[in-house]
């Protein structure tokens, strides 16, 4: 579970993860921070970035189709381009002008994710082990660092084939254990079944025919 934060009034935020494809992420300036934001967002949504001047990394992304460029000076203004984005990230140079989209964002419903602080939208520290995510967020960075490291070392196992394996045995479970309880606690034995893990480092035709062994499928 990703660790719980707050923002800056104190309030608690509630961690989540998104399914961003089809949302629009709007990154307002173009400079190594946007561009930082643009990479960061674009593996996750729809990206696009305005802003007057782009830097060489925005413009090669560009034209890898991974990022659309709108050439804009926002101090002549930027509500349109607030229509339609789910997350707004005001990263100019100028405080002033990131304070000012980051009111009208909030304004116009659009969620902010601020570079300078904790938004309405905080971008947690991830550790991937497909199809496993683990997001973690603390008000220190050095924590969340440390944390990291910590997790990393400890999910050194196969996970991404304990998934796997996990997910063929509930759809077998299902066909023949009607009782939910039952089959919650053969899964249990099988992720507590240290032959099972050996296995998956070997063979996962073995390791899937020991965890068998607990449910006793014919």
């Amino acid at each position: 579970m990703p660790a719980a934060d707050f923002d800056s009034e104190g309030r608690r935020l509630l961690p989540l993860f998104f399914n961003l494809s089809d949302r629009l992420v709007l990154i307002l300036g173009g400079g190594e921070v946007g561009e930082r934001k643009a990479r960061l967002f674009s593996e996750y949504a729809r990206v696009a970035v305005a802003s007057r001047e782009f830097s060489p990394g925005l413009l090669q992304m560009a034209g890898c189709g991974q990022v659309d460029l709108v050439k804009v000076d926002l101090a002549e203004g930027f509500e349109d381009l607030l229509k339609g984005a789910f997350i707004a990230i005001p990263a100019t140079s100028d405080p002033d002008l990131n304070r000012s989209i980051e009111d009208r964002a909030r304004e116009m419903g659009v969620l902010v994710n601020r570079v300078d602080g904790v938004g309405d939208v905080v971008v947690p520290s991830i550790i991937r082990r497909d199809p496993i995510a683990v997001a973690i967020s603390s008000q220190s960075p050095a924590l969340t660092k440390y944390l990291r490291l910590r997790l990393e070392r400890e999910l050194s196992e196969n996970f991404s084939e304990m998934a796997r394996l996990l997910a063929q045995m509930r759809r077998e479970l299902k066909g023949q254990v009607p009782q939910q309880k039952e089959r919650a606690r053969i899964i249990w034995e099988i992720l507590d079944d240290r032959e099972v893990w050996e296995l998956l480092e070997v063979s996962y035709e073995k390791a899937y025919m020991k965890a068998r062994e607990h449910a006793a499928l014919r």
